[in-house]
C-alpha cells in the first residue's frame, strides 16, 4: 500500500470534530477490502497469470507475484526496460454492471455495498500509470457517483487518500475537479464541514489556466456566499498570485474585489459585537482598516466601466461609506450620517446602472440602495426598489428581504 494511503488516523481525528460521520465514513475502506488483487501480467507478448500486491508510489515499486517467477518487486517508471507490457484485471461481471449503470446515471445507493470490495481494492493501485493498467475511468466513476449520490463522507475519505498530484501527471485531472465539486457541495450542504473541505482542497493543485481559475473561484465563492469570510479570504489569497501570472485573465479583478467585500462583513460582525463586548473593538478597527487600505488600492486601478466587475466594485464603495455613515450615527453625528449614505447610494447607483439582472451581487446592491434611501427618508424611492428586487429575484432570499422591508415602511 502506498504512502500516500497512511494518514486516515490523523486526518479523520481532525474530521470528527466538524462533521457527523456516518458509519460508513468511520470504516476504512481501503484496509478492509486491501489484499491481493489477481491480474494477467503481460511480459513481452505473453500473458500470465499473477497478483498485485501493493504498490509504493514514493519509493517507485509495485510489488507483485507471478505464476512461475514468485514474489518481484518492478520499478514503477522502469516497466518497460523490465520487458512488462502492462497488467489487466478481470472485473467481476456484477461489478461492470453496477459501473455502467452509474456511468448512465443510473444511481443506487443499495448497489454500493457489493461493489466495495472490489473498488475499495483496485483502486490502491491507482498510481500505475493508465496505459499499464486501466482502471482509472472504472474508479473515476465511482468517485462521480459518490458524489452525485450526496455520499459526501465516503467520497471525502476515498478522495483524501488519493495522491491528486499523480493522477493530474497521468491526465487524470478528473479527479482533482471531483475533489473541487465536493468541497463546494459539502460547504453549501453543511457550512459547518468548511474547515474539513479546505484540508482536502489543500491537496489539489491549482494550475495556471483558466479553467483551473473559474473553478477555484466558485468553491472559494460558494465560502462567501455561506458566510464563511475568513475561509473565503484565504482560498482567494491561495488563487489570487496564481491569477495575476496569466495576464489578460478574466478572472484577475474579481479575485482582487471580493476579499474586500469579505473584510468589511467581517468587520459589520465585529463592530455590531464590539457594541456589546469592548473586547471586540480591537479586531474591527484592524479588520476596517484593510477594508480601507485595500480599497484605496483597487482605487488605483479599478475595473473598466464596460465590466461586470465595475458595478461589484460600486457596491464594494458603497458598502464602505455605509459603514462609515454608521459609525457617525453612534456618535450622534446625523448630518454625516446622512452624507456619507446620500454617498453611498450615489456609489451603488453607478454601478446598478451599468450591471445586469444575472450578476449575483446585484440583489444586494439593490437592497442596499434601497436601505440608504430609508434612512435619508426617500421612503418612495426605497419603496420602488424593494418592488424591483421581489419582481426580478422572486423566491430568492433577496425577495424574501425585501417583502420584510416593505411590510415594515410606514404607509403614508
Amino acid at each position: 500500500m502506498s504512502k500516500y494511503l497512511t494518514c486516515i488516523t490523523i486526518l479523520f481525528s481532525f474530521c470528527f470534530g466538524h462533521i457527523n460521520l456516518c458509519a460508513q465514513a468511520n470504516q476504512d475502506y481501503f484496509k478492509i477490502h486491501s489484499g491481493a488483487l489477481p491480474v494477467k501480467i503481460f511480459v513481452g507478448n505473453a500473458a500470465k497469470a499473477g497478483t498485485l500486491l501493493g504498490v509504493d508510489g514514493q519509493k517507485g515499486i509495485i510489488y507483485a507475484s507471478m505464476d512461475g517467477a514468485g514474489r518481484m518487486q518492478l520499478e514503477l517508471r522502469g516497466l518497460k526496460k523490465q520487458n512488462i507490457q502492462g497488467f489487466s484485471f478481470a472485473w467481476p461481471q456484477g461489478a461492470m454492471k453496477t459501473l455502467q449503470a452509474f456511468s448512465n446515471e443510473q444511481y443506487s445507493k443499495e448497489l454500493l455495498p457489493s461493489l466495495r470490495p472490489i473498488i475499495y481494492k483496485v483502486m490502491l493501485f491507482l498510481e500505475i500509470p493508465q496505459q499499464y493498467f486501466a482502471i482509472h475511468d472504472n474508479c473515476l466513476i465511482y468517485v462521480k457517483a459518490l458524489i452525485a449520490m450526496e455520499q459526501y463522507n465516503e467520497a471525502f475519505y476515498l478522495l483524501s487518500r488519493l495522491n491528486l498530484n499523480k493522477l493530474d501527471s497521468y491526465g487524470y485531472r478528473d479527479f482533482s475537479e471531483a475533489s473541487l465539486e465536493l468541497a463546494s457541495k459539502m460547504i453549501r450542504a453543511n457550512p459547518k464541514s468548511a474547515k474539513i473541505a479546505r484540508a482536502l482542497l489543500q491537496k489539489v493543485t491549482i494550475r495556471n489556466n483558466s479553467a483551473d481559475h473559474a473553478s477555484y473561484l466558485k468553491l472559494a465563492d460558494s465560502l462567501r456566499t455561506q458566510g464563511l469570510y475568513n475561509d473565503a479570504i484565504s482560498e482567494y489569497a491561495r488563487l489570487g498570485p496564481i491569477v495575476q501570472k496569466s495576464p489578460g485573465s478574466p478572472h484577475a479583478k474579481i479575485v482582487e474585489i471580493w476579499p474586500i467585500y469579505c473584510y468589511i462583513k467581517l468587520y459589520e460582525t465585529y463592530s455590531k459585537a464590539a457594541l456589546k463586548d469592548a473586547r471586540y473593538k480591537a479586531a474591527a478597527g484592524k479588520i476596517f482598516n484593510t477594508a480601507m487600505q485595500t480599497v484605496k488600492k483597487l482605487d488605483e486601478k479599478p475595473p473598466a466601466r464596460q465590466t461586470n466587475e465595475y458595478s461589484l466594485y460600486k457596491l464594494i464603495r458603497a458598502l464602505l461609506r455605509v459603514q462609515y455613515a454608521r459609525q457617525y450615527e453612534q456618535s450622534g453625528n446625523e448630518l454625516k450620517a446622512a452624507e456619507f449614505y446620500r454617498q453611498s447610494v450615489l456609489e451603488v447607483t453607478e454601478g446598478i446602472v451599468s450591471a445586469r439582472v444575472g450578476l449575483d451581487w446585484l440583489p444586494e446592491s439593490l437592497l442596499m440602495a434601497g436601505g440608504a434611501y430609508e434612512k435619508l427618508s426617500l421612503n418612495e424611492a426605497a419603496i420602488n426598489v424593494y418592488k424591483q428586487v421581489s419582481i426580478f429575484y422572486k423566491g430568492s432570499k433577496w425577495a424574501i428581504e425585501s417583502k420584510k422591508r416593505l411590510d415594515a415602511i410606514p404607509a403614508t
